[in-house]
């Protein structure tokens, strides 16, 4: 999709971002053609109007991400020529951060599924937190977590296109199948078993302080996530009542 319309330069040599006119240009481009497609379909349906803010909503914090990269860079970093890849962990934290802003897309498709505002809220809520919590840990999840003494010496660090989507899976069954129960007490277990396993991904580093093994090697982060899904699923079917496919509005 990045490629699609043309955001981050992932073939150049100097830089994983483009320079701000080239940013501001493709964005007003991109914009631009869709809000005229919305302007002409306008007469008809709000159909367009619907796409066109759905997709200002989505790629709109990726493109703030983009345009500021410079001074994110002065401030916190974000390349790394010394690794194969030429860009630090931290580009995938802040570009996470910058998706987050697609929770408004969300919210706006509740509100025209007639979802009452409060349920809206809180999904779109619960929508964003994955990339909200690790792209606003960009200290954590960076190439600092590969080094020691000034030294490379760890061969995975703390990967941040790793530990999102687990905490995205445990985020997205945990705290909305909290909306379907009805036993306050499975409610509550829910909403502590998931808070647990968010802990538990979005804090590594304070975690690693007490584990019997390196969280931040291949190997050790491997278990590390291994241990946040299990654990999450054996209390998930524990307090879970309701269907799965009843929660998604598969069956009555």
């Amino acid at each position: 999709m990045m490629n699609i319309f043309g955001l981050f330069d992932f073939d150049g040599n100097d830089k994983y971002f483009s320079d701000k006119e080239t940013v501001k240009k493709r964005a007003l481009k991109i914009f631009g053609i869709f809000l005229i497609i919305a302007i002409a379909m306008s007469s008809f349906t709000l159909l367009g109007f619907l796409f066109f803010f759905l997709l200002l909503f989505s790629l709109g914090g990726i493109f703030l991400v983009e345009y500021y990269s410079d001074e994110l860079d002065k401030k916190y970093g974000l390349y790394n020529f010394n690794n194969f890849r030429g860009y630090s962990r931290q580009i995938g934290a802040f570009t996470l951060l910058g998706f987050s802003t697609t929770a408004l897309a969300l919210l706006l498709i509740c509100l025209c599924a007639d979802i009452n505002v409060y349920t809206s809220i809180l999904l779109s809520i619960i929508f964003a937190l994955p990339f909200l919590a690790i792209g606003l840990r960009f200290k954590t999840f960076n190439d600092a977590s590969l080094e020691e003494n000034g030294k490379i010496v760890y061969d995975a660090g703390y990967e941040p296109n790793y530990y999102c989507p687990v905490l995205a899976i445990c985020c997205y069954l945990g705290y909305v199948q909290g909306f379907f129960e009805t036993s306050p007490t499975n409610i509550i277990a829910l909403i502590l078993s998931t808070s647990f396993c968010f802990i538990w991904l979005v804090f590594p580093d304070k975690i690693n302080k007490y584990m019997p093994f390196e969280n931040r090697n291949k190997k050790g982060e491997a278990i590390y996530l291994a241990i946040a899904l299990i654990i999450f699923f054996i209390l998930f079917s524990q307090f879970t009542t309701v269907p799965f496919v009843k929660v998604m509005g598969f069956v009555d």
